[in-house]
């Protein structure tokens, strides 16, 4: 008997034995899949843009995404911690992917795991392949969890949502937050919506800011926010978001002989003044062609 069997248990064969005879039929089957973030850093209840790509060279067409167990996540912190589940991640989209193609699936897990904590974070997710009663493990992807800073005066902007006709019921309070989010030598300003109870209903990056910027907010007639900071040495950005969190408006302006500015106007709606607009491919409303030029 030599020194591997002296020490090996029976649950180590049995566990081997199981590898061996998973590993070759994966390799067999052909089918990969892995998961990537377009951005390795996040605040707590950021919308997280998850991609599942998944390759098929079996030589058979898949029928994927038809159950809410296709595909199932977990995400792992630090000293094995397990981010408990909070809600069920809407996964059933049915799709069929042929032999030799590809397929991305895109997911945001964040409403539905408990990701506050900061810290490293590893996402690993298993798609089953009903056909051949078999699961394929993602290859994983990591972040980072980092708290933000308030901007001073932009803590917490309280406004009022419209109730529905006839109704006498008091609006829903909600509020908008700034934050900047410093980490490995960049900085951005952070947008995050939250109701009357403190919970975040929407978060999400606007862009860079330069350190010594001061970003300009103010809330027209409808509640909606409208943002003004600036990203370089000339260049302005503004922005516009619905009480809802959505973007509403994106535009750019250059200090020329005046420094723009949010301005309310008349009718109560907001407008920048000074500067000039520079239009680029990221507005939006996207630009017409012949402003751009």
């Amino acid at each position: 008997m030599n020194k591997f069997n002296r020490i090996a248990s029976p649950a180590v064969f049995a566990a081997l034995a199981l590898l061996a005879l998973a590993l070759p039929a994966c390799a067999q089957r052909g089918v990969t899949a892995a998961l990537s973030l377009d951005q390795t850093v996040f605040l707590a209840d950021e919308d997280m843009d998850l991609k599942v790509q998944i390759i098929n060279r079996s030589g058979r067409s898949l029928a994927l995404g038809g159950t809410p167990d296709w595909i199932t996540f977990s995400v792992q912190g630090a000293e094995d911690y397990i981010a408990p589940k909070i809600g069920e991640l809407p996964v059933v989209s049915p799709f069929v992917l042929g032999s030799g193609m590809a397929a991305t699936r895109k997911f945001n897990p964040a409403p539905y795991i408990e990701i506050r904590r900061p810290g490293r974070y590893t996402i690993n997710a298993t798609i089953k392949i009903p056909q051949w009663k078999q699961a394929v493990a993602c290859k994983p992807v990591s972040f980072t969890i980092v708290n933000g800073t308030p901007l001073a005066g932009f803590s917490g902007l309280e406004f009022g949502l419209p109730s529905a006709p006839g109704s006498t019921n008091a609006p829903e309070s909600r509020q908008y937050r700034l934050l900047k989010v410093a980490y490995q030598e960049q900085l951005k300003l952070y947008f995050q919506l939250t109701d009357k109870n403190g919970k975040t209903l929407r978060c999400y990056p606007l862009g860079h800011v330069l350190s010594f910027s001061a970003p300009e907010a103010q809330l027209d007639h409808f509640n909606n926010l409208h943002i003004l900071w600036q990203t370089g040495a000339r260049d302005f950005t503004y922005l516009a978001i619905t009480t809802d969190g959505d973007l509403l408006m994106r535009q750019t302006y250059v200090y020329t002989e005046t420094r723009p500015r949010l301005k309310l106007t008349e009718n109560s709606n907001i407008a920048v003044e000074g500067g000039v607009r520079k239009y680029t491919a990221q507005d939006l409303p996207i630009a017409a062609e012949s402003a751009r030029q």
